[in-house]
């Protein structure tokens, strides 16, 4: 009995033809491409610094969420109000660009006008242990998240 040649990736036993396939599309479709560590994350702010040394912080910080999904695309929750924008992230660097945002008044404290400011006019960013630091440009203001778990009640 003779066996065909079979190759082995990341585990998985995969046969001449569907090797074959396999490396054909990767020459058709190019590399794939590397991916941000924020795609598919979830965060939730816990502090707004001003450069002027005013700390702000939300009551309830699932009110102010920021998820970068696939495709560059962001899903914010500000407050009383939902927001989307394109984010673009490199090396230190990230924008947030069409930024759009349902317009409701929030009820009083609300942070909906500073977050989405910030947001706005964020240029760099840091990544630490467990948190997320979101720098705006001139450092005017950091915007502080941790991440978000979603816990359904019942």
């Amino acid at each position: 009995m003779t066996s065909k040649p079979v190759a082995r990736i990341n585990s998985i036993a995969v046969s001449g033809p569907a090797l074959l396939c396999l490396l054909l599309g990767t020459l058709a479709f190019g590399q794939p491409q590397s991916t941000s560590p924020l795609e598919n994350t979830s965060w939730q702010l816990i502090e707004m610094r001003g450069s002027s040394g005013l700390v702000q912080r939300p009551d309830n910080p699932e009110n102010y969420l920021l998820r970068f999904r696939l495709e560059n695309r962001s899903a914010i929750t500000a407050d009383c109000n939902e927001a989307g924008a394109t984010w673009n992230h490199e090396g230190e660097t990230l924008t947030l660009t069409r930024l759009v945002t349902t317009r409701k008044l929030c009820e009083a404290p609300s942070l909906f006008n500073f977050y989405i400011m910030n947001l706005q006019n964020t240029h760099r960013l840091r990544l630490e242990e467990d948190r997320l630091v979101l720098i705006t440009d001139n450092d005017m203001a950091e915007l502080i998240f941790e991440p978000y778990v979603f816990r359904p009640t019942f």
